[in-house]
């Protein structure tokens, strides 16, 4: 007899945004109205310094993710454009600053109004300038780390490219100090490390446990698990939810139970997800294919040696998608491939995120040339719908599937 769907969903992810997603912007608002420091921080940032220092982090990047799940997105897209931004612009930018100028019924009450803003150079051009444009806009001061671009692409960066980095975490340190009234503790730095470190190894676990037929969990409940490894790395909390995660996968997998009852393809999605339509991976699963692995999983863990606790910082994000050569992205698919024995890779052409969706035909060239794996680019958003056109996707992975079918 069958398995029911309901009985096939995770039961570590369920209420996953209710229990967590939504208390964690409830907490920063709590934190903003006790006086406590609230800081708007950007992917690719080290995050670790600011747990260190109790500064409560909110990820405007994330906040747009929430918005487009709650779809609201194209509302404040809209927002932001009558302002007089870019429809081209980056959709996770132009939500964000939408809510900054529209403040009505947003869902978690907005994000908390920071004391500063932190962001990185190693990510894109857009970062710090919707970054620089939300500072003059809230008046608050902004702190930018210039990250040296690694040439390498290499797991491990340049002597001189740590350097510089650790150099900018100084400045940084005193940036915090000044604007806290703390002072910087390394010793604690050490201990969110240590955290950090459990939790990127606990992720890491958790994807390997993918790699069994059938596997155990998919894409919806990666893309919303990831949500710790990106925001409060260096938490109890994190590694608490991580350890009952891969728990439960592994007793899946020791029982063979399946994220869908008759797994036939496996397939890699590369970039975000269409954050307005999870639904989307359901189509995808009842075709019989699911996704076993995300590029967007594997590019936010990374070692941290708590002897060089700065260095170990550079060295975990300096080599991050955004900040490397494509070799680094191109090697890590390959990967993925073999080892989670791929049949298919879609790489979605993400227009709210040009930098993500550079070099698709490129990558799609490598994979089969190397592989002989057939890969399909498919055209989305992840936060503003009016690029997304959902008949024409799912016709397309269709034909896709169909293909597959016919090649195996």
């Amino acid at each position: 007899m069958p398995v029911v769907e309901s009985k096939r969903r995770l039961q570590t992810t369920q209420g996953f945004y209710r229990n967590y997603v939504k208390k964690f912007y409830e907490d920063a608002h709590r934190a903003k109205k006790e006086k406590r420091p609230v800081a708007w921080v950007a992917s690719t940032f080290p995050i670790e310094i600011l747990q260190a220092m109790d500064i409560t982090p909110v990820w405007p990047e994330n906040y747009a993710s929430v918005c487009a799940a709650r779809k609201v997105s194209l509302r404040l897209c809209e927002a932001a454009e009558r302002a007089g931004f870019s429809k081209d612009l980056c959709s996770y930018a132009r939500c964000v600053l939408g809510s900054i100028l529209e403040e009505k019924d947003l869902p978690e009450g907005g994000l908390p109004k920071p004391d500063f803003l932190v962001a990185s150079t190693g990510a894109c051009d857009t970062h710090f300038k919707w970054f620089q444009v939300a500072s003059r806009r809230l008046n608050r001061p902004l702190f930018l780390l210039d990250v040296p671009y690694n040439t390498t692409g290499a797991k491990v960066p340049e002597d001189y490219q740590v350097k510089h980095y650790v150099a900018q975490l100084d400045l940084l340190i005193s940036f915090l100090e000044g604007q806290t009234g703390r002072q910087f503790d390394m010793n604690r730095l050490r201990a969110v490390e240590r955290l950090s470190d459990r939790t990127s190894k606990l992720w890491m676990k958790i994807q390997d446990c993918r790699k069994a037929f059938p596997t155990p969990m998919n894409a919806r409940d990666a893309f919303s698990a990831v949500f710790f490894m990106l925001c409060i790395p260096g938490s109890e909390m994190s590694i608490k939810f991580y350890e009952r995660l891969r728990d439960e996968l592994k007793e899946r997998v020791k029982n063979g139970m399946g994220a869908i009852e008759n797994e036939r393809y496996r397939l890699i999605w590369d970039n975000l997800p269409m954050w307005f339509n999870l639904r989307f991976f359901n189509h995808l699963n009842s075709l019989g294919a699911v996704v076993v692995a995300e590029t967007f999983s594997h590019v936010w863990a990374g070692g941290l040696d708590t002897s060089k606790p700065l260095e170990s910082l550079a060295r975990k994000y300096l080599p991050n998608f955004a900040n490397a050569v494509a070799e680094r992205r191109i090697n890590l698919i390959l990967r993925l491939i073999r080892e989670w024995s791929v049949d298919g890779v879609i790489l979605p052409t993400n227009w709210g995120c040009r930098m993500m969706s550079i070099g698709m035909t490129l990558l799609k060239d490598v994979i089969r040339e190397e592989l002989e794996v057939p890969s399909l680019i498919l055209n989305v958003d992840s936060t503003d719908w009016r690029n997304y056109n959902e008949a024409h996707a799912k016709a397309e992975i269709e034909a896709f599937i169909e293909m597959l079918r016919r090649k195996g």
